[in-house]
């Protein structure tokens, strides 16, 4: 729907642009409020670090995805700058800690919120559109990183390495049952697209995942099957998780 066409509910169409232009895991969690807004018929714009737009790109085609290089201020300045050259009317800003910036966060609405409902919330979005994720799958890259990686019948997949923590866990503590005769394989970069995991994950007897762009994939995806969580934050930055999830704490 074109600029000026009247929305589903009878509202007028507009350029809305969503600032969050790093974190796979924080722009996974924000793609529904995307999708919420496009099905409303309004153009929606996203900068994000351009080493995520290619995958981006293909997984969301109803957003519009503007590349952002790290030069300059690229969290903020750069996309909203980005965003008003388009002609966004409506400008979100999602991303809740800026660097030097704390007057953009509204602090009395994330003092009661976890850090992904306060996304929904600025964006006055229902936050339980969080699990109506919509992606386009490429089957043909899955398949082939499946082939890749799967050996046996039966396996267990892990995601212990994120981008800022690793998980010091005992993972045989949790899997004794499923070791004997499964494979053990651990998500690593094989692939420059998280999406391209997802038959693995699917199809895994097993999910074990630190906080991280995985496992909110999984829960947002309702993926169903076995499930272990690994928190590395407390209270607020853990993302509110709607999963039959098995919580496995790091030891003391």
């Amino acid at each position: 729907m074109r600029l000026g066409a009247r929305d589903q509910e009878g509202c007028e169409a507009v350029k809305i642009g969503l600032i969050q232009s790093r974190g796979i895991g924080d722009i996974i969690i924000a793609l529904p409020i995307a999708k919420y807004y496009a099905d409303q018929g309004n153009e929606v714009y996203w900068p994000i670090y351009e080493g995520f737009a290619p995958s981006f790109t293909n997984a969301a085609p109803y957003v519009r995805w503007l590349p952002v290089p790290l030069k300059g201020d690229w969290l903020y300045d750069v996309p909203l700058l980005m965003l008003k050259r388009v002609g966004c009317e409506r400008i979100i800003l999602m991303d809740l800690h800026i660097k030097d910036r704390p007057h953009l966060t509204n602090m009395a609405l994330f003092g009661f919120l976890k850090f992904d409902e306060y996304k929904y919330a600025v964006a006055g979005v229902p936050f339980s559109e969080k699990w109506n994720l919509s992606i386009v799958r490429d089957r043909a890259r899955e398949q082939a990183l499946f082939d890749r990686v799967v050996k046996s019948k039966d396996f267990i997949v892990a995601h212990l390495q994120g981008s800022n923590a690793t998980a010091k866990v005992q993972l045989s503590a949790y899997t004794s049952e499923l070791v004997n005769g499964c494979q053990s394989i651990e998500i690593t970069p094989l692939s420059d697209n998280v999406f391209d995991w997802l038959l693995v994950i699917e199809r895994a007897a097993l999910r074990i995942t630190l906080d991280s762009c995985f496992a909110n994939l999984i829960d947002q995806l309702r993926i169903p099957g076995r499930k272990l969580f690994i928190p590395r934050s407390v209270g607020v930055h853990t993302p509110v998780l709607q999963g039959d999830w098995q919580y496995l704490l790091p030891p003391r």
